[in-house]
């Protein structure tokens, strides 16, 4: 195949080749008849290569009254898992409830990013965004009250001696979104004024997932004005100026990006397009995009399942935690093992 050709002519295209990845197992972590458990993030221990988190947010219903953050480990890659801590936050007695975590190391700490909204109604709801920080490997966390406006963080990301964490943030009871970054250069100790790293005045971003490339970041967004949501990125060289998005060939939402070499990057995400969970694999030197699947879904719900995490375990291996409903029962939180041929 003559890439230069390709790169031609199939820019923002689905290129069509082998499958990059088998799915060798999967495995229910944790399932509960009477709770709705969800969003679940994953990430390698930096003390241990062979222990990894996952956190994940049981509650009563999608938009519920009572949370409760989980956090879980594994010390066998995965085989296994045991709760670690939980934290809990309702509507009565806090004014909020959790909504969706993901997991950082920012410097040897530990952390759980996560917004927590004050009701049911996300469109007019209040939200702040915690972060919950352990300098002894999940066995005891300190938590920390962020300045950040708006809902559903991302990873922190370690870029040019700065911190950056984004979220989005709901202009309007319409649903106008925008999606925002926050930074900090003295290690998350002092949080600047978020900047704009999407805005338009009919598309709405969100949900985005950053990606350190090195000398710049890529940003993944959902763009929410339609029913299919379509999956675009941005890119920008310090963080807060970023280029105008550019439309990618897949739809879907929550993306979860990781570097995968020098010139490229790996994403899982909920399909809105199949209803899968699946995988996508970016030569971003040549802007080409592949896509593969998962698990796939009985149509109960199509939002009731697949948002993700994901790690690498060894080299070219891969561990996916998403939530799944695949019968009339409450989702469980499930663990792809991945390998890249």
């Amino acid at each position: 195949m003559n890439m230069n050709y390709m790169k031609g002519i199939m820019t923002m295209t689905t290129m069509t080749m082998s499958k990059l990845f088998k799915v060798k197992k999967r495995i229910t972590i944790v399932k509960n008849k009477k709770n709705y458990l969800s969003f679940p993030d994953i990430i390698r221990s930096k003390k241990n290569k062979d222990h990894f988190f996952i956190v994940y947010r049981e509650a009563g219903a999608h938009h519920p009254t009572w949370s409760k953050l989980v956090l879980t480990k594994s010390e066998d890659q995965g085989k296994t898992w045991t709760i670690q801590k939980e934290f809990i936050l309702t509507l009565k007695e806090d004014g909020f409830v959790w909504n969706c975590p993901r997991l950082s190391y920012i410097n040897d700490y530990l952390c759980i990013i996560c917004d927590a909204k004050s009701s049911t109604f996300e469109r007019t709801c209040q939200f702040k965004t915690y972060i919950l920080a352990s300098d002894t490997n999940g066995e005891s966390f300190i938590k920390i009250n962020t300045p950040f406006t708006g809902m559903v963080p991302d990873k922190i990301i370690n870029f040019k001696n700065k911190l950056f964490c984004a979220n989005h943030k709901v202009k309007s009871p319409k649903n106008d979104l925008v999606q925002l970054v926050n930074w900090s250069k003295d290690k998350g100790r002092t949080w600047y004024d978020c900047n704009v790293v999407a805005n338009d005045t009919i598309k709405c971003y969100c949900e985005a997932s950053i990606v350190n490339m090195g000398d710049y970041l890529m940003c993944y967004l959902r763009e929410n004005s339609g029913h299919m949501r379509p999956v675009y990125y941005t890119k920008s060289e310090d963080g807060i100026n970023w280029i105008d998005p550019i439309a990618l060939p897949i739809y879907g939402q929550r993306i979860t990006a990781i570097k995968d070499g020098e010139n490229n990057i790996i994403g899982t995400y909920r399909n809105t397009e199949d209803c899968k969970l699946s995988i996508f694999n970016h030569d971003v030197l040549n802007d080409s995009i592949s896509k593969e699947h998962i698990d796939w879904e009985h149509r109960v719900n199509q939002y009731h399942f697949g948002y993700s995490g994901i790690s690498e375990c060894e080299d070219n291996n891969y561990l996916v935690t998403y939530y799944s409903q695949q019968a009339k029962v409450n989702p469980c939180i499930k663990l792809a093992f991945l390998t890249k041929n």
